[in-house]
């Protein structure tokens, strides 16, 4: 069942969900029940405009985001003692032709991105980097870390969690290797973060978020037709489905 539940959180996408409502209003209709397949049909013509509009994936992503506010240094550079500050992992690719910071995705480089820029700000700070490898190749946790070096940070300052392959896995490896009771900075995206330190408080931790990569941005010059269908809207709606369908799996199996 966890396997399964893990597997459909990765296939759970929009399109996906109607091609199946599209594959069953088929077959009510081969088996000649035209009434219930034609209101299946309505059903997914409006659960498309719902999700490719903007009104409802921007209403649900920001309720996600909007529970943690970004990291405010001028608060949190006053730690004297040891913090970690730990970007959880979002993927890579082993390409030889590229240096670390562009094998890292776009996700994790705008997490690595924030968590230096915690770093900096904190004395007596590191930088845990997590992430394995399915492969048994270089693990996720090592090229961030040699995208964090190429990025300014002295390898001493940096710690490694080459295990984990979910945000739970990174909270129950973190607690082996260090107390607890440390000082502990979340970094990861806004999204994210409900369930990260939902997670990270589960396995004992007293964590402090620093979200990143806002899908929702909101300014004078966030304008357009709102009510036209994207792809971007979809992509988003899938992001939401990811964090509930995630939030779901972690509560009931933890």
């Amino acid at each position: 069942m966890h396997a399964f539940l893990y597997d459909l959180k990765g296939q759970a996408t929009v399109i996906n969900g109607l091609m199946i409502l599209l594959l069953v209003a088929f077959l009510f209709r081969r088996y000649q029940k035209k009434r219930v397949s034609n209101w299946m049909i309505g059903f997914i013509i409006l659960l498309f405009l719902v999700s490719a509009t903007e009104y409802l994936p921007k209403y649900l992503a920001k309720g996600l985001e909007d529970k943690y506010l970004p990291f405010k240094l001028a608060v949190n550079s006053r730690d004297t003692g040891k913090v970690l500050v730990h970007v959880l992992g979002s993927g890579y690719s082993l390409d030889d032709r590229l240096p670390a910071n562009q094998q890292i995705g776009l996700p994790a480089l705008g997490r690595l991105a924030e968590g230096i820029r915690i770093h900096r700000a904190i004395k007596n700070s590191v930088i845990i980097c997590s992430g394995n490898s399915s492969l048994g190749l270089e693990t996720q946790a090592e090229v961030t870390k040699r995208a964090a070096i190429i990025l300014g940070i002295n390898a001493n300052e940096i710690e490694t969690l080459n295990n984990p392959s979910t945000t739970q896995e990174e909270a129950r490896e973190l607690g082996k290797v260090f107390d607890k009771k440390i000082k502990l900075i979340i970094v990861t995206d806004a999204m994210h973060m409900p369930r990260a330190i939902a997670l990270f408080k589960m396995e004992g931790f007293i964590p402090t978020a620093a979200p990143t990569n806002f899908k929702v941005h909101e300014g004078p010059l966030q304008r357009g037709l709102k009510w036209w269908p994207s792809f971007s809207n979809i992509g988003l709606m899938n992001y939401v489905l990811h964090e509930y369908l995630g939030t779901f799996k972690a509560y009931v199996f933890s």
